[in-house]
């Protein structure tokens, strides 16, 4: 008995052992199964954010081009690829299975996992149990390739064809479609994880019943720890499918849904951000009814796609916020169908797009703007590509060539336009086809030119070309037939009025010798008469002898002035140009002008130091330019008044300064003094005599001399005249006369 009890308890410790160690084994495998699909479930997870994360980074490429986004998105998708990569190697059984653990782990699969999913799928993926979920990873692999290849299409659309949007949003579109066969897989990919753990459980649970009747205590722990596991990996599978729904929330700005009314049922929350109001405000209404209507054809197409149940994409309409601000907003959306096929509503994404519309409008405006500048500028204008065809021309351009309004289009290559003006003679008597081909490799070089061209009708046209940075050029035509006329009249006029000033000047110069001869004579015999030389004549006759001789002295001065300006402006004068020393030459003109001085009770100083350098000028003239510029402020100044002579240096000139304190000269005047004949004081009540020459003179003087004059004065304050002599004489001192005149 005890040897059979013993066999008994032997036997049924061998068999408890035995039960043990099967349940034992039994647990290990149903919990490293069952961690190996948390790993699985947390793959999946990983696999899918990387995915959409992608795809929301090449939706951003695909509206703005951006290197950054590409980048992004390469980034992104990199997980799915990467375990993709593990799996292929997986499916290889000469590679060694460790080969794929550093894929996996590129795949975000953690490091102490990875072992346990490569030897689960090397051995299990042929069999039923795996075989579904395998082939669905194979699945979403080839659909992250299309994706990829879409990305490097999109890539060559945004180099080769920046501006086509067309063809963008066609490939975008067809990653739309990709990005929804992909999410279905990983949905179906999750279910069947679910499924696997599932079935796991079920034969993990139906090994332990079987081993209940003979151990159920042990089996009974091993249960609630296998199904405390098995609640541990549904929480998992739980939480990644939230967190995938997370995801799918953010790869819009914000997703909506519709009943079969096409009244909004569900909003994501991001939509509050784009509305300015709690999303509630908008469920239970329509999209038009939400809406701000501005294109009511739009909003018209876009109601039958929707009567039809046909899906739209990129639909822009209008939104005003509570606020008044309006906003823009574009959507895109499929229509949903029960198993039975009957349509429940629409289920699509929205974007805030109210700066890129704002954006879009700003560019149409200038360029409307532009237009209108172009078309109404009084040039002509032509712009030819590289490729040598017209970019543009506005009417001006074609209607100062001559060219019908209705011959040339945009586009049209510019060899037309220099045959077309060839062949109806506007060069002349030419051979039309070397014509053209000289024209068009002088194009071709893409040069600056500027050149006047007349028409067969007389017109003449200033055309200037200027090349553009990428090829081409840019050209204008001017109308400058009347311009050219008036140069041609003003010019005409201009030798005729030079003609006229030399015939004056001969006249004057050869009528003041004429007037001069006889003058000498009339003073000469006043004078023999004012002194009486041959007999008294009485105090009556005396006065008139002298009031004869002061008058043709006065005479005189007047016409040997008008004969030096006549010199002058013949060029008749010369000079004799020499160091001479200003004390001397000042004192001695005030010793002439001495006698006037007194009688008009004016005062006169002189300020030049004795050791003043010399000044290079020609005495006569000289004696000249400062006998006028002191008798003309002898003439201006008040009784007790006081004219001053100063010695001036400015840089490498020194000259004299004239100074008095008399009634001085408007601003507005002061050009207007060194005009000859003028007199500022003109009329019937002139109190100052002169014919207007002293200042005249002068700078005819200073003019000879290379020199300069300047006057300032300003009405009550008295004037002050400088005159500045070159350090060294002039080389040819008519030239400043002559081009002034």
């Amino acid at each position: 008995m005890p040897s059979s009890t013993s066999r008994t308890l032997t036997i049924f410790i061998g068999a408890m052992l035995l039960i043990l160690a099967v349940l034992i084994t039994a647990s290990i495998g149903g919990i490293a199964a069952v961690d190996i699909i948390r790993s699985y479930s947390g793959g999946a997870t990983y696999y899918a954010k990387g995915h959409l994360s992608g795809v929301a980074s090449l939706r951003r490429y695909a509206a703005t081009g951006s290197p950054e986004d590409l980048h992004r998105y390469r980034r992104d998708i990199y997980l799915p690829a990467s375990l993709g990569i593990a799996r292929d190697i997986l499916e290889q059984p000469d590679l060694p299975v460790g080969n794929s653990y550093p894929f996996l782990i590129g795949g975000n699969i953690h490091p102490e996992d990875a072992a346990g999913i490569a030897w689960m799928y090397r051995i299990f993926s042929a069999t039923a149990l795996l075989d579904p979920a395998a082939q669905l990873w194979r699945d979403a692999d080839l659909e992250v390739l299309r994706i990829d290849a879409l990305a490097d299409k999109l890539q060559r659309a945004w180099a080769e064809a920046p501006s086509d949007r067309p063809a963008r949003e066609r490939l975008l579109a067809e990653v739309e479609t990709v990005d929804a066969r992909l999410s279905d897989i990983e949905d179906r990919f999750s279910r069947q994880l679910g499924e696997l753990a599932r079935s796991i459980a079920r034969l993990v649970g139906a090994g332990l019943a079987g081993l209940a009747v003979v151990l159920a205590t042990l089996v009974l722990a091993l249960g609630k720890r296998t199904q405390l596991r098995l609640a541990l990996a549904q929480r998992a599978i739980h939480e990644r499918e939230e967190r995938f729904r997370d995801v799918a929330d953010m790869a819009a700005d914000w997703i909506w849904e519709t009943d079969e009314q096409l009244r909004f049922s569900f909003f994501s929350d991001r939509v509050e951000r784009a509305i300015g109001a709690p999303k509630e405000t908008l469920l239970g209404k329509s999209r038009r009814e939400a809406a701000h209507v501005e294109d009511a054809d739009a909003w018209r197409r876009h109601m039958d796609d929707m009567a039809a149940h046909r899906p739209f994409h990129g639909f822009e309409y209008a939104f005003r916020r509570p606020s008044g601000e309006l906003r823009h907003f574009r959507a895109s959306g499929k229509p949903v169908f029960d198993g039975d096929g009957r349509f429940v509503g629409y289920r699509g994404t929205s974007t805030d797009v109210t700066e890129e519309v704002a954006a879009r409008r700003a560019v149409a405006a200038n360029s409307a703007l532009l237009e209108t500048v172009f078309e109404n500028m009084a040039q002509g204008i032509s712009v030819v590509g590289a490729d040598l065809k017209a970019r543009a021309f506005n009417t001006r351009f074609l209607d100062l060539l001559g060219f019908p309004r209705d011959r040339f289009r945009i586009g049209d290559p510019f060899e037309a336009f220099i045959r077309y003006n060839a062949e109806r003679g506007e060069y002349g008597d030419v051979d039309v086809e070397a014509h053209v081909a000289r024209a068009l490799e002088a194009a071709r070089r893409f040069e600056p030119h500027a050149v006047a061209r007349i028409r067969p009708d007389g017109t003449v046209l200033e055309i200037r070309g200027q090349p553009m940075p990428g090829g081409g050029f840019v050209t204008t035509y001017t109308d400058i037939t009347e311009l050219r006329r008036a140069t041609r009249d003003l010019q005409t006029a201009k030798i005729a009025a030079e003609t006229a000033n030399l015939a004056k000047s001969t006249f004057l110069a050869n009528m003041s010798h004429e007037l001069r001869t006889p003058l000498n004579a009339v003073i000469g015999f006043a004078d023999l008469m004012a002194e009486e030389r041959f007999g008294p004549l009485g105090p009556r006759y005396t006065g008139y002898a002298r009031d004869i001789r002061q008058s043709g002295q006065h005479l005189l001065g007047v016409i040997n002035d008008i004969l030096d300006i006549a010199r002058v402006e013949a060029g008749k004068i010369d000079l004799t140009v020499a160091p001479v020393a200003p004390i001397s030459v000042v004192e001695g003109c005030f010793r002439m002008l001495r006698q006037r001085a007194l009688e008009a009770g004016v005062g006169l100083r002189n300020e030049v130091p004795a050791g003043a350098p010399p000044l290079h000028a020609d005495m006569q003239r000289l004696r000249q330019i400062i006998l006028n510029l002191v008798g003309n402020a002898i003439k201006f100044s008040q009784e007790g008044a006081e004219v001053l002579v100063q010695y001036v240096e400015a840089g490498s000139s020194n000259g004299l300064r004239v100074v008095d304190r008399g009634i001085g000269i408007p601003d507005h005047l002061i050009d207007s003094a060194f005009e000859p004949f003028t007199q500022l004081h003109a009329g019937f009540s002139r109190r100052y005599d002169g014919a207007g020459l002293g200042l005249p003179l002068v700078r005819h003087f200073m003019d000879l001399h290379g020199g300069t004059v300047s006057l300032e004065s300003a009405p009550g304050a008295g004037t002050t005249v400088t005159v500045l002599f070159p350090a060294e004489p002039a080389v040819a001192p008519a030239a400043a006369t002559a081009a002034r005149r």
